[in-house]
């Protein structure tokens, strides 16, 4: 009895007895090449599976529209503290945080923080996620500041973690985005005492 043999009451399945003759005389190396075509074959049928390429890394925006003051040089000509802020940070890309850090020349590390995204943000001109905002002020009577004509402030804003954070620069990892914008402020010497 061969190993593909099929009894007469399996038989029927093949329906004409013809075909049934020719299926039980199949031999087994034949039959596992069949089915091994079979099986190459059925894979080809379906819809070919396309990997999404990978999502690519743009970098964080501030845009002017949310800069306060919007001026780049502020004349200050009162010991009044001053603001500055950027009410909401931009990405390009869904990130879970942005990372912020606002050094002055003269006064240093000032503040260094996240910026979770907004929960009912929507998007920026239909390209931008929006996260909170950075807000500082600026004492122009400050004992570092004393004495000095001006004080250059520079926001630093990142996609990944700072891998270095002084008192005077920022550096990000290779695979991490940095976008700047800075203030420079200009003190009248008279408005401290």
């Amino acid at each position: 009895m061969s190993p593909l043999y099929i009894p007469d009451h399996r038989a029927s399945l093949f329906g004409d007895p013809l075909i049934r003759g020719y299926a039980m005389r199949i031999p087994p190396t034949t039959a596992l090449a069949y089915f091994m075509l079979l099986l190459l074959t059925a894979g080809c049928l379906g819809a070919p599976v396309e990997e999404e390429p990978p999502e690519v890394n743009l970098p964080p925006y501030i845009s002017p529209d949310f800069v306060h003051p919007e001026r780049e040089v502020l004349w200050i000509e009162s010991n009044d503290s001053v603001a500055l802020a950027v009410e909401t940070l931009l990405d390009p890309n869904g990130e879970e945080r942005l990372f912020f850090a606002v050094i002055g020349e003269r006064s240093g590390l000032i503040e260094q923080a996240t910026a979770a995204p907004q929960p009912a943000g929507g998007l920026y001109r239909d390209a931008f996620y929006k996260f909170d905002g950075v807000e500082i002020t600026v004492d122009p009577c400050a004992e570092r500041l004393r004495g000095h004509s001006d004080e250059l402030i520079r926001l630093f804003v990142s996609d990944r973690p700072f891998a270095r954070v002084t008192e005077a620069e920022v550096e990000v990892d290779d695979d991490g985005y940095i976008t700047t914008h800075r203030w420079l402020l200009r003190f009248n010497d008279q408005i401290c005492p």
